[in-house]
């Protein structure tokens, strides 16, 4: 994990680009440089001191050459509601970047990227560094419906084939976006890593997928956190290991925030 820094960034750009969904540009050289896809900043939301609890937002996007960094996030509470609020030009003191990222293998040709919801949020950037090494890309998406499908333009500009899944049915494949998966696969598009963020359940699933074809998967978990840099022990999951003396299964706690907030699929206990 590289080191967390903790300092004041200047918001360049400000947009809902879906209903309660806000992207945020951030001109923050010293964080783009060290960012890693999958890791994430813990943002002061207010000038105040309320709410006092940082919010962990994604690093959506990277521009080491601009010094920039992008995050999107939904309003849900108090927090980024006042985040929202905030006018271009602003300072917003962060800290970051936090948290293991993706690992792409050297090895791999065929990536299948995986968001439900927000849970794209991580992965716009997983998807163009995976294209930088010149693998090749695809990326389902699901929503509930077709306001909130997020990103589907991004991903295509980045030159990744991209496929929408919508429960309801007003956009693209109607159905869950794992059974999207499940299609892909049945129609012989077989990567060699699952990369995937989104809801708990959507995970589970696609861990279940991936572990069936025998395919890597490694997922992005969202969890509720407190300090963010693993000392208040408020954001574990539990994570089972492999002890090669004794030949047996073993169980830890591991903090999503500095340990993750990506794992590999078949390490979290998803019954716990």
């Amino acid at each position: 994990m590289s080191v967390i820094l903790n300092i004041k960034v200047k918001i360049l750009s400000r947009k809902e680009v879906a209903s309660n969904i806000y992207l945020m540009r951030l001109k923050a050289p010293e964080i783009a440089q060290n960012t890693l896809p999958g890791q994430f900043i813990h943002i002061k939301c207010s000038k105040g001191n309320y709410p006092l609890l940082r919010r962990p937002l994604s690093i959506h996007r990277i521009d080491k050459g601009k010094g920039e960094i992008y995050t999107l996030f939904q309003v849900m509470g108090e927090g980024t509601i006042l985040l929202a609020q905030r006018e271009v030009g602003d300072d917003l003191d962060i800290m970051g970047p936090i948290g293991n990222g993706f690992s792409i293998y050297p090895e791999s040709r065929k990536i299948m990227i995986v968001g439900g919801g927000i849970g794209v949020a991580p992965l716009l950037a997983l998807a163009e560094e995976s294209i930088a090494q010149g693998k090749e890309v695809r990326v389902l998406i699901g929503a509930l419906k077709k306001e909130l499908v997020i990103g589907e333009e991004s991903f295509k500009l980045l030159g990744a084939k991209v496929d929408i899944a919508t429960d309801d049915g007003s956009y693209k494949y109607k159905g869950l976006v794992t059974d999207l998966l499940k299609r892909t696969i049945k129609e012989n598009w077989l990567a060699d890593q699952i990369f995937a963020c989104g809801p708990k359940s959507m995970l589970r699933k696609i861990n279940e997928i991936a572990l069936r074809v025998n395919i890597n998967c490694q997922v992005s978990l969202e969890e509720r956190m407190a300090c963010g840099i693993g000392a208040c022990l408020g954001c574990v999951c539990k994570i089972k290991t492999k002890d090669k003396k004794e030949d047996k299964v073993k169980y830890e706690y591991k903090r999503v925030c500095v340990d993750g907030p990506v794992f590999e699929g078949s390490e979290v206990v998803w019954d716990d």
